[in-house]
């Protein structure tokens, strides 16, 4: 199971690193609509699948000289698809994240970078602290050239099996005025601006999420269990800038190296297998400050 956290963990650290990109994604409102078909589990006639409705926003900035302090929220609702109740009885969880972020600008080629992400997921019944979990980042970025940045950090996460504290390597480039490259391990971001008003973007992600939940149904008595679904995102998504504020988004994938695990809290595993790829779809709004 560690081996197949690492590079999520390597991901998620190089990408939110990425000042610049971070900045950007928290100096706006996002609200956005996906979809993922029903697939059955391996080896059983069980099917998932699930929509999902997000909202980020930012609700806090400040630049202080050579100090930039942001937070913002991010808000998930998931139907979930789960043909079996009684390994998994639910139907609609809940995810809720603050990020903190605080970056500070050594000179002019190197930069720090930290954040906190506390995180609440689950189906909100009966919320403990089984339930909350959280992420801390910390890195730098170095500019080599007008193009091309380094970024380095480590991270430590709860939540995921067991804590982890890993370190993270990427890099961002400019190859042209009109495209950027973004390679941080599993992470892969190509961006083109065809138009002003028309950018493209090729890439490939993990996504997923690791909710809480409680249930009088399996045992006759309330019992909690934690369901965890991940995959491996590859996707293509055209963005229309209707101007500097407004822009709309559609996105259409492939999830593959799918995963479905349901564990007790004490550790027991009732359900740790592979799920069948599935084709993704997502559209959204997005107004940048």
């Amino acid at each position: 199971m560690k081996i197949l956290l690492l590079p999520l963990i390597a991901f998620i650290c190089c990408l939110q690193l990425n000042g610049q990109g971070a900045m950007s994604e928290m100096a706006a409102i996002r609200a956005t609509y996906s979809s993922v078909p029903d697939r059955k589990i391996d080896g059983l006639t069980t099917e998932i699948g699930y929509d999902q409705w997000e909202i980020q926003a930012p609700f806090f900035y400040k630049k202080l000289d050579s100090w930039t302090l942001a937070a913002g929220l991010r808000y998930q609702s998931t139907g979930l698809d789960f043909s079996d109740a009684t390994l998994l009885n639910e139907d609609r969880l809940h995810s809720i994240d603050l990020a903190f972020f605080i970056s500070k600008k050594q000179s002019e080629t190197l930069d720090w970078i930290f954040l906190f992400n506390p995180n609440l997921a689950g189906d909100l019944e009966d919320i403990d602290a089984d339930a909350m979990n959280y992420m801390t980042i910390v890195g730098a970025k170095w500019k080599t050239s007008e193009t091309f940045e380094w970024i380095f950090g480590a991270v430590y996460t709860t939540g995921l099996g067991d804590d982890l504290f890993v370190p993270a390597i990427g890099f961002t480039w400019k190859p042209s005025e009109n495209s950027s490259l973004l390679f941080a391990g599993p992470i892969i971001r190509y961006k083109y601006g065809i138009s002003e008003s028309l950018d493209l973007t090729l890439g490939g992600q993990f996504t997923g999420n690791r909710w809480n939940t409680q249930s009088n149904s399996y045992t006759g008595s309330k019992q909690e269990r934690n369901f965890r679904l991940r995959s491996y995102r590859v996707s293509a998504t055209l963005q229309w800038n209707l101007d500097k504020n407004h822009a709309l988004f559609t996105s259409g994938g492939i999830d593959f190296a799918r995963k479905s695990e349901i564990e007790l809290l004490n550790g027991t595993e009732l359900l740790d297998r592979d799920v069948k790829s599935a084709p993704s779809f997502e559209i959204g709004y997005a107004y940048q400050f």
